[in-house]
């Protein structure tokens, strides 16, 4: 059956051969406009809704989905930085050497933090209770970055136990109350697992913190935007070392006293470089927060009609 609209146009069908999933020998439509010059050849206006709508073009409401101008910009040749002291904390005399710093302390974004759990047994072979994160877990080591200082330090909480965290310094500051203070921004890798620990174990509700996930993953994508390729390299490799000898030997040389450099090495590595990465990533975020700003909540709310009563900002978005 043939189909003839308002404005005398007739149309032949488009039959569809399923058996071979292809058009037929009418595959083509014909179309022929009327020649009468007294015939009205303009265009049909519809009353449909959703034809006679402004047109919605992606570009114009909500700009470039990828702005590749600023991922693909050629950073400055970046000089290679100072590398950071890492300092044992393992006996009382130490940590009292240590707490001082903690009124030295800036408010921000000023330290990075990570925790070690323990093994289920020694090295011996001795089983170990609450071996492991969680509830009934242990702590082994706690590494600590304070950026401003430029300085790692890695507390031995299996040789100090709750010591490590509630002993005071002369300005009654512990590390307690650092951790749990909302004065500055705490950085952690992936902190669900030490904070269940932390909270259960030594009582410690941790303050105002940010977290990131997917370390070595984020490490290999954005290191080489704040590294050097040897300084990137060099990390990962000594992760890599670090994790092979502790997976080796069943995470045993946790408990195991004295540790060795690539031990150290590992532990610190959590912390050292979180700063860094967190500067990058949060450059990243603010970069598109500011060019999304507004956009998102104003597409929202052209496309259902009223006002959203969540207003987005670039502070909500960071």
């Amino acid at each position: 059956m043939s189909v003839t609209n308002e404005n005398n146009l007739t149309t032949s069908p488009i039959v569809q051969d399923h058996s071979t999933n292809s058009l037929t020998d009418n595959d083509f439509s014909e179309c022929e406009w009327a020649t009468d010059s007294n015939t009205d050849d303009s265009w049909h206006q519809s009353d449909d809704v959703w034809e006679t709508q402004t047109p919605f073009i992606w570009g114009d409401n909500d700009g470039a989905q990828i702005d590749w101008d600023y991922e693909n910009q050629e950073l400055p040749e970046r000089v290679p930085a100072e590398p950071k002291p890492v300092i044992m904390i393992d006996t009382l005399e130490k940590l009292d050497e240590f707490l001082p710093a903690l009124c030295q302390l800036k408010d921000g974004v000023e330290l990075a933090f990570d925790c070690e759990s323990t093994p289920s047994e020694d090295e011996n072979g001795v089983h170990i209770p609450g071996g492991g994160f969680g509830r009934d877990g242990d702590i082994s080591f706690l590494s600590m970055t304070i950026i401003s200082m430029n300085e790692t330090y890695v507390f031995d909480v299996w040789e100090l136990k709750g010591t490590t965290f509630e002993r005071e310094s002369k300005d009654g500051l512990s590390l307690k109350k650092v951790l749990e203070s909302h004065d500055r921004i705490q950085l952690w890798w992936d902190v669900r697992t030490d904070w269940d620990t932390l909270f259960h174990k030594f009582g410690i509700q941790i303050g105002k913190r940010s977290r990131i996930c997917g370390l070595m993953r984020a490490m290999r994508e954005e290191g080489g935007k704040f590294m050097t390729s040897t300084e990137l390299d060099d990390w990962l490799s000594e992760k890599d070392a670090g994790g092979d000898y502790f997976r080796g030997h069943g995470w045993r040389p946790l408990t195991a006293r004295p540790i060795n450099d690539t031990a150290r090495n590992y532990i610190a590595g959590d912390t050292d470089c979180l700063c860094q990465l967190q500067n990058r990533l949060q450059d990243r975020l603010g970069h598109w927060a500011f060019r999304m700003q507004g956009k998102t909540v104003g597409g929202l709310t052209d496309a259902i009609g009223k006002q959203s009563t969540l207003q987005a900002t670039t502070k909500d978005l960071m």
